[in-house]
């Protein structure tokens, strides 16, 4: 059965500047930070955790991780539900995004896992480089 594996990401809409709450995060609890946030990415632990959405929605907003996207983007067709996104590939993995029955949107993300730690190492060396400059 297909089903979600963990959390892929969750977004917010914090208040303060991007930078400013990136540097107070990343001194006071040493969190490593990329232009998209910061996350988990340790051991089997893969999440983004992003305090600025570039959505108009400044509601929270979660990312599930799943082992099957397309059964589970079938099976919600099936049950008549609405289908924001269908799924898209992306060389991280797959995304799609549905109205769970009370209205709430939901991502769902099947990642390919090295390519997206490897992206993710690289993007949080970017963003360092960036500071430095």
């Amino acid at each position: 059965m297909a089903k979600a594996i963990g959390i892929g990401g969750i977004f917010l809409g914090f208040q303060g500047e991007q930078k400013e709450l990136f540097d107070w995060y990343a001194s006071h609890l040493g969190l490593e930070f990329s232009s998209y946030g910061t996350g988990f990415i340790e051991g089997e632990q893969l999440m983004v955790l992003t305090f600025k959405r570039a959505h108009e929605s400044k509601a929270p907003f979660i990312n599930l991780r799943v082992d099957d996207i397309g059964t589970l983007i079938a099976n919600f067709k099936e049950q008549k539900l609405e289908i924001i996104q269908d799924i898209e590939s992306y060389p991280y993995g797959k995304f799609a995004q549905f109205k769970d029955p009370f209205g709430n949107p939901i991502e769902l993300w099947e990642p390919i896992v090295d390519t997206y730690k490897e992206m993710v190492h690289e993007e949080i060396s970017n963003y360092k480089s960036e500071l430095k400059k």
